[in-house]
């Protein structure tokens, strides 16, 4: 395991990229472990300091891939490790590596977005880590409990909030689509809006979870900044009440609004 921490630098563009072909594995997990560092670094530079809610010391794991649920990274959150598949060691990183201490370059350039898969999976499982601590200190886990259920009524609203959030930390600009038609994006008529449905992979359905997500997260990051509104949604699991998604959307804004005012 390696501790990390923080460090200043002097900020280079990507222009070539490379993977870690030591012998020495200990030499590749050091590079990783550097890479980790800068992009909590970017995290913390482009959104503000996550400290806080996020352990002031993260360590740094490599397990099997049959160790792992699925062979993907996890957060393990008794330990405050975030566990990578050793098989990501040997993945194409920056080079100059301390170029990963800039957050967005490596979402604006879909070259690079491509190139450097391991940046945007080590920043997923940092927000996750992030999440994970800020819905723990209110009892709940991240995501909430309910994406998982058989119950389209529970799985969307929790579906919107996790949606909400990638678009907000992938995404440099946000999608053009018509923000006027909430009839649309959140349906007051919530029943009839499921009795129209076919499956959950109903573009319908999709344009909610998306596009209702967007607007139930972003005036809440306008208003209060990325750490501040990630960890209220993190405590604060969303639902559809009273039948009428937009009328639960704004109640969900307004109760945001108190809390964090």
């Amino acid at each position: 395991m390696m501790r990390l921490g923080l460090v200043c630098l002097v900020l280079l563009f990507p222009a070539l990229g490379h993977a870690c072909e030591s012998v020495n594995r200990e030499q590749c997990k050091q590079r990783f472990a550097a890479l980790v560092n800068y992009r909590t670094q970017a995290i913390t530079t482009a959104f503000g300091d996550l400290l806080g809610t996020l352990p002031t010391a993260l360590e740094v794991r490599f397990v099997g891939t049959k160790e792992l649920v699925d062979g993907k990274e996890i957060y393990d959150q008794q330990n405050h490790t975030l566990v990578f598949p050793r098989r990501m060691l040997s993945s194409k990183v920056p080079n100059p590596l301390r170029a990963a201490a800039y957050y967005w370059p490596f979402y604006e350039n879909e070259q690079y977005r491509h190139a450097f898969p391991v940046v945007e999976a080590i920043d997923q499982l940092i927000w996750s880590a992030y999440l994970q601590e800020a819905a723990r200190a209110s009892g709940l886990s991240w995501p909430h409990k309910d994406c998982k259920s058989s119950d389209l009524g529970q799985r969307l609203p929790c579906e919107m909030l996790v949606e909400g959030i990638n678009e907000h930390l992938k995404e440099v600009r946000t999608p053009i689509f018509n923000a006027n038609r909430l009839d649309m994006i959140w349906p007051e008529d919530f029943a009839g809006f499921r009795r129209n449905l076919w499956d959950k992979g109903d573009q319908t359905y999709l344009d909610v979870q998306r596009y209702g997500g967007i607007l139930l997260i972003g005036p809440l990051i306008d208003q209060f900044g990325v750490p501040r509104a990630l960890a209220y949604v993190a405590r604060t699991p969303f639902h559809v009440e009273d039948n009428n998604m937009r009328l639960s959307a704004q109640r969900y804004q307004e109760r945001a609004r108190k809390v964090l005012d």
